[in-house]
């Protein structure tokens, strides 16, 4: 039935509006065509938009964006290129209480993604969810709740996932191919620019629903830029750990075989260079403990120095992983290579990435689970999503119950920790060739956080608990209950 805050919302709209949850659910199965909805259009929305189409026996049927010039942009291209028009909703709620719709896509913010999964299982809908797969770990759990109370199939968009090569090819590493791992770094060095500081007190654009874009998050607007730099804020995105992390950290994640959370976490970072009222770190260094091989991840947004427009390398690697092990190491994302301890090549991982990135291969593996109704065909199911997912939201909570120090005093406080002082050189090296003065900046000592895999908190950790989910803003809550 209704959720109790989607009831209540829908009954003040009009009571004709008011209806069951299930009472229209539709078999898709049972059905040649699978007719789909793409929830948030502006940017990676807009791909699925294109490319769901391109699916034998898959029919995308409406778009939904809270932005309406976007949506009749969007919908009209959409016209021009496959013939036909598209119904088109200005609220999601309107299209999980839609019929005639089978699966939605959410191309919405990360604060939507749990709510927005949650909402489309109890409508009887299947759900193909964006990265990260929630905001935070807490939101994770409801989702996968609700795909297994209502019998929905849920995608999590972390599409490597759908790679045959990297399948096989992680399958050799857990059986030794690299010989006993070492460690597993990540990587994602990609230069960015300063958000700015508004000069005035910003306003949403005229065409959009600004309180339905906020939905559970706070409808404070600090950005001058509507439609992106939500990423840097808390109550929306999860920083450029949460952004681009979960790719990369899925592929550290499958490397070392966990299939639960570490033992422990640790960060340092901090936003340097930029002059912009920005909330999160656009440098970031974090370890992760496991039983197999440790796991660090390096991001640095900033350009190799001040006034260029390029980026850092690591072993040339732009973004992506490094896999040590005693025998060979693994460097790529996509595709990658081994390498001997001398650095020759021993052997190239190639393999079919489909297009958009690898979404299409991904999309049709959804298509395939939802036709099949068996959640095991998933590549990306929600506990495998969440699991990547979680890695960013744990960095992320040692960070913000962490503490203010000193920059020069970062390499004394890990030199106990190899890979982290490691790592560390390269950040402090290139924070002052970015014209950072290392003497007097400080950086945000994350706090290291023992973490129970079983129960997914930290043990004695009141502070870090907290942040394991937030406060909602009604009627935008993720239910107790699904």
């Amino acid at each position: 039935m209704v959720s109790v805050n989607r009831r209540q919302f829908l009954a003040a709209a009009s009571a004709a509006a008011v209806t069951s949850m299930t009472s229209n659910v539709r078999s898709a199965e049972a059905n040649d065509e699978l007719r789909v909805v793409v929830i948030g259009v502006n940017s990676i929305g807009n791909t699925h938009l294109n490319g769901f189409p391109k699916i034998p026996g898959v029919k995308v049927v409406g778009a939904c964006d809270v932005d309406s010039a976007v949506l009749g942009k969007r919908t009209e291209e959409f016209d021009k290129k496959f013939g036909y028009g598209l119904k088109k909703y200005d609220d999601l709620r309107r299209v999980y209480d839609d019929p005639d719709v089978d699966a939605v896509v959410l191309g919405v913010p990360n604060h939507w993604h749990g709510l927005g999964t949650v909402w489309g299982c109890q409508a009887g809908k299947d759900v193909y969810t964006e990265k990260p797969c929630s905001h935070n770990i807490w939101e994770a759990g409801q989702m996968e709740k609700a795909a297994e109370k209502y019998d929905r199939i849920v995608q999590v968009g972390i599409q490597r996932r759908s790679f045959k090569h990297l399948q096989d090819f992680f399958q050799e590493v857990h059986q030794g191919a690299l010989g006993k791992l070492k460690s597993v770094k990540g990587l994602y060095l990609s230069r960015r620019e300063s958000i700015g500081r508004p000069s005035t007190a910003p306003q949403p654009p005229s065409t959009v629903n600004h309180d339905l874009w906020c939905g559970p998050g706070s409808t404070k607007l600090q950005r001058a830029k509507y439609h992106y730099d939500w990423h840097w804020f808390w109550d929306y995105g999860n920083a450029e750990l949460g952004n681009n992390g979960p790719h990369i950290l899925d592929l550290c994640r499958w490397a070392v075989g966990a299939e639960e959370f570490p033992t422990s976490v640790s960060s340092v970072g901090g936003r340097y260079a930029w002059d912009d009222n920005g909330q999160t770190p656009n440098t970031h260094l974090l370890r992760y403990e496991y039983a197999r091989a440790p796991i660090t991840f390096e991001i640095r947004d900033l350009p190799t120095a001040t006034g260029k427009r390029d980026t850092c390398k690591y072993m040339g690697l732009g973004y992506g992983i490094v896999i040590e092990g005693e025998d060979a190491t693994y460097l790529g994302f996509d595709t990658g290579k081994v390498v001997d301890p001398d650095g020759k090549t021993i052997r190239e991982i190639t393999g079919d990435t489909g297009s958009d990135g690898g979404r299409q291969l991904h999309r049709e593996n959804f298509v395939k689970a939802v036709r099949s109704r068996k959640t095991s065909d998933l590549n990306c199911p929600v506990r495998a999503g969440h699991l990547s997912t979680a890695l960013c939201h744990l960095g992320n909570i040692s960070h913000l119950t962490g503490e203010s120090l000193p920059l020069a005093s970062l390499q004394e406080r890990v030199q106990d920790q190899p890979l982290m002082a490691d790592a560390a050189t390269r950040m402090t090296e290139h924070l002052a060739a970015n014209g950072i003065d290392l003497d007097s900046a400080a950086v945000q000592m994350g706090r290291t956080l023992a973490i129970d895999p079983k129960t997914e908190k930290f043990p004695n950790e009141e502070a870090a608990n907290r942040l394991l989910r937030r406060e909602y803003r009604a009627p935008y809550i993720v239910p107790e209950q699904v």
